[in-house]
Order: structure tokens, then sequence, then C-alpha cells
């Protein structure tokens, strides 16, 4: 079993998601900063953060299929 990332770690991760996907246009250019999403609404803060970790979890199961 994967160690699971730490909340800083999942935070820079869904940092980046989120301006990466606001910039390219993968969600509405409307839409609140992960910042202020966290701030405002915890559940949906919750849910990215969840996703971003198990992204996280995978990306490190795959480097260490390949070491």
């Amino acid at each position: 079993m994967q160690p699971r990332p730490t909340l800083a770690e999942v935070e820079a991760a869904a940092r980046v998601l989120h301006k990466a996907g606001t910039h390219r246009g993968w969600w509405k250019p409307y839409n609140k900063s992960y910042d202020e999403m966290c701030a405002t609404d915890p559940i949906a803060k919750s849910e990215f953060d969840g996703l971003v970790e198990q992204m996280l979890i995978a990306a490190r199961a795959a480097s260490q299929k390949t070491e």
C-alpha cells in the first residue's frame, strides 16, 4: 500500500491543477480560485483534494514500478 501524501502535498498539487484547469479552459474561468473555494465550500475542497490525493498516490505507485 502506498503512503498517503501529506495535506501540504495535496494542497500544492490541487492549486497547480486548479490554476491549469482555469488557464486551459477545462472549467469556467469565473470559478473561484482554489483558495477561495476552500474558504467557502469545505465539501468541494474535500472532494477536489480527494481526487488530487488519488492522483498523487497513483503517480507515486507508477514511478516505483519503473524504478
